[in-house]
Parts: C-alpha cells; sequence; structure tokens
C-alpha cells in the first residue's frame, strides 16, 4: 500500500466517524431513557476507541490500508455491542435505538433536490460498507427516475457475530437511518429483501 495519503482515505474516514458518531449518539439517548448503559463502561478497553484529530497526523503512513481496516472493525464492533448490551434484557431497545438512527439519519440529511443518481452517491459517501475494494454495492438498474443496487457480501455480520449478537438488528439500525437520511427529500427509498435497494423519485 502506498503510503501517499489521498482523497479516497479521506472519504473513508470520515464515513468511519459518521458511524461512530451515530454510537455514541445512540449511548446517550440510551442514557437519556434510563437504559442499561452500566456495561459500556468498558467499551474503549474492550474494543478500542477513534483517535481524534487531522487524519494526516493519526494515520500509520507504513500501513494506511490496514489502520483504515482496524477502524472500520472498531466501529463496527462498537456499534453491535452498544446494540447488544441494551437489547439484551430489554428487546423493546431496539425501537429506542432505531429512533435514534433516524433522527440521527435527518441530522445528516441528503440535499431535498437530490436525483436517484445524487442520492445513492450520498449513500456511499455517509455509511460503512467495508474497504473500497470490497466492492460491496454493485449498481444493477439506474435511470432518470430510479436507482437500484445489490450488496454483494454481508460486509458487517463478521462483526456482529464476534460480538455475539444477530446482523438483523445493525440491518435494521441502518435501515432506519437511511429512512432518516432521505425523509425530506423526494427520495423514496426501499429496502427489497437479499441485500437490495432501491431510490426512486417521487
Amino acid at each position: 500500500m502506498s503510503a501517499i495519503l489521498g482523497p479516497i482515505h479521506h472519504w473513508l474516514f470520515r464515513k468511519i466517524k459518521i458511524q461512530n458518531d451515530l454510537t455514541n449518539a445512540i449511548i446517550d439517548v440510551a442514557k437519556d431513557k434510563e437504559l442499561n448503559v452500566a456495561p459500556l463502561a468498558d467499551i474503549d478497553e474492550k474494543f478500542g476507541s477513534l483517535p481524534e484529530g487531522d487524519l494526516g497526523n493519526i494515520i500509520d503512513p507504513t500501513n494506511i490500508h490496514g489502520w483504515l481496516q482496524d477502524k472500520i472493525a472498531i466501529v463496527e464492533r462498537r456499534l453491535a455491542y452498544v446494540t447488544k448490551t441494551l437489547t439484551d434484557n430489554d428487546p423493546d431497545a431496539i425501537g429506542i435505538i432505531c429512533e435514534c438512527a433516524r433522527i440521527f439519519g435527518v441530522e445528516n440529511a441528503v440535499d431535498p433536490n437530490a436525483t436517484p443518481a445524487d442520492g445513492f452517491e450520498y449513500y456511499e459517501n455517509t455509511f460503512v460498507s467495508g474497504m473500497p475494494c470490497d466492492g460491496v454495492n454493485m449498481v444493477v438498474n439506474e435511470d432518470s427516475d430510479e436507482i437500484t443496487w445489490q450488496e454483494t457480501v454481508d460486509i458487517h455480520k463478521q462483526y456482529w457475530d464476534e460480538v455475539g449478537v444477530d446482523v438483523a438488528l445493525f440491518y435494521e439500525i441502518r435501515n432506519a437511518m437511511i429512512e432518516g437520511v432521505f425523509a425530506g427529500s423526494d427520495l423514496s427509498y426501499y429496502n427489497l429483501g437479499n441485500g437490495s435497494y432501491k431510490l426512486v423519485k417521487e
């Protein structure tokens, strides 16, 4: 891997930080709702945390790819652990988590006038889907009124399995955030099942 830091690395780290911010927002809401947050006190010790500062000052220049991959793993495991902790003895907590994710999506909304292509680009610029070389999201149909894409691999399941929580909860949370992202736009988001998704200009 080249030791030269490029725009794609800043792009990826921004997405990593967005997922980390979502997890922190969920923790804050859980505290406000007096959910069982006590076990989360050791989350940094268990899974690590994101360093703060400009990417150029904190990244390992001798291992850019590996450093970013490690940070993806951190934010994936943190979200999984928070979800597991809050839902283990309170299955209804997933509703609170998803509502938080929806509001977080509204706070990070797409341009209201976005086209379907714009919307997909915003999706790719916002949500962690592994490393760019993983090629997770593949457009399968596109015209001026809609765009459909397919996830070629479940990049998240490995982390949720490690933590011991059903990855289906991840997709509930992410879908809630996506709905929030597009709620104020002319685009309707559809989860078609089996890793297939669509944005339609209404």
